[in-house]
């Protein structure tokens, strides 16, 4: 984006990684918030028997799978596939906190088959996902990450990190090292006014400059501002699909108390709908990566997550939402759910519009009709994000790299023919919309 600092020099390292490997607290230990109180979802068999809603679990996991399998083209909602494989109980219980820390969404209406298409696929080739879940276990999935990083993280079950400095050190990397290719030019704040994708080039607009000419363009946008900039008469069936993929806004309140006393140990606690629909859930952020915690002061620092799909019902339109009632609510769900009654030293407010994608139910094959209509058409154009197959940092960089690696090779193939030419030089802008 535009704010990523260029002379940054750090190349973040194995040095620079901080891991949480699969025995930290935060990788195990999750809570609900209900009825004001933390509760954690079962990690081992001790927190399952002390659980409140044992009964519920035990109910469920029983009965399903006896439940028998739905097998139909047509996709259903999250909510609708938990509630009939496994009860109303541990739907509400369990799928709609879940989708709400995900996509900030309501399970009821986001698709199960863009969410979860490996449950899917479970139930269709088990009949019942515990029975595949057991058929599974102990099963190891293949590590194809052969690098000397990727191996030591395999081998020591790493299950989230970060860097030194926050996630913001990966895009400065990659920056960096893109900066040093001879043959790639990098432009910020670079407005781009058309896209117009044609055989044998792609045509770039930038809104104060020359219309420049690619052999293929790769474009991380969010679906809607890709639909924004491509050329209306050239491509206006994909433009109408790419708008049917709506995003919702999420407020992120950043809070840092000093010298107080906080020893619950995990990621942090989602908070279902029918509690307080507003506030979709707690990351406890000391908890996760200390070293980013002030080294002045004995500090804890929560992030907090707000609105998602409620957002305009809760603040009205992002762009003109009141952030004193976000960070009134944030301080009155820390009040209620951690028991913490201090002022914050730290208490930011973030609204990030249109951060997230709403995979609503059939979204799964309205993003292979996208990817149909660029194959057939024969566009020189990749679509990577998290608007299509993944929202999540894991699944955004696995799609990237299974849409790029061909480009690799082709543009490797073309410079040993001696094919490329000033004009069709590998240029990297960050499309902003009008």
């Amino acid at each position: 984006s535009s704010g990523i600092n260029a002379e940054w020099p750090l190349r973040p390292g194995e040095d620079e990684v901080k891991a949480i490997t699969k025995k930290h607290s935060a990788a195990s230990r999750r809570y609900l918030g209900l009825d004001g109180e933390l509760y954690p979802l079962p990690y081992d068999l001790k927190s399952f028997i002390r659980h409140p809603h044992r009964n519920t679990f035990i109910k469920s996991f029983l009965k399903e799978p006896f439940v028998k399998g739905r097998y139909s083209a047509t996709d259903e909602s999250v909510y609708m596939f938990f509630e009939r494989r496994f009860g109303t109980e541990l739907a509400e219980l369990i799928s709609d906190p879940i989708c709400r820390g995900i996509l900030a969404s309501d399970s009821r209406t986001l698709g199960v088959s863009a969410m979860f298409p490996d449950l899917v696929k479970t139930e269709y080739q088990h009949k019942s996902l515990i029975k595949g879940l057991l058929a599974n276990y102990g099963k190891s999935p293949e590590h194809t990450d052969r690098s000397e990083l990727g191996i030591k993280a395999n081998k020591e079950e790493w299950k989230m990190l970060s860097f030194n400095r926050g996630m913001e050190q990966l895009p400065q990397a990659l920056l960096n090292m893109l900066q040093d290719l001879p043959n790639v030019d990098v432009c910020l704040s670079t407005p781009v006014d058309d896209v117009t994708v044609t055989d044998p080039t792609v045509t770039v607009t930038p809104r104060d400059g020359v219309p420049c000419h690619f052999h293929h363009v790769v474009s991380a946008l969010p679906a809607f501002s890709l639909a924004s900039v491509l050329s209306a008469s050239h491509h206006p069936d994909l433009i109408h699909h790419l708008r049917q993929i709506n995003f919702v806004d999420v407020a992120l309140v950043s809070l840092e108390f000093r010298d107080i006393d906080f020893d619950v140990p995990g990621f942090g606690c989602l908070i279902p709908s029918y509690e307080n629909p507003e506030v979709l859930g707690i990351i406890f952020s000391s908890c996760l990566f200390p070293h980013l915690d002030s080294d002045r002061y004995k500090t804890v620092r929560f992030t907090l997550m707000l609105g998602g799909e409620w957002f305009e019902r809760a603040f009205g339109p992002a762009q003109t939402a009141n952030t004193d009632a976000i960070r009134g609510m944030a301080l009155k769900a820390v009040r209620q759910y951690l028991k913490i009654e201090q002022t914050p030293s730290i208490c930011d407010v973030d609204i990030l519009e249109q951060c997230i994608p709403h995979y609503t139910i059939g979204h799964r094959n309205l993003a292979k009709h996208i990817f149909r209509l660029i194959a057939e058409q024969n566009l020189k154009l990749s679509l990577v994000g998290n608007s299509y197959f993944g929202a999540g940092v894991p699944d955004c960089i696995l799609n990237a790299i299974e849409h790029t690696e061909p480009l690799v090779h082709l543009m490797k193939e073309r410079y040993n023919a001696g094919n490329d030419t000033p004009e069709t030089k590998n240029r990297s802008y960050n499309l902003k919309q009008s």
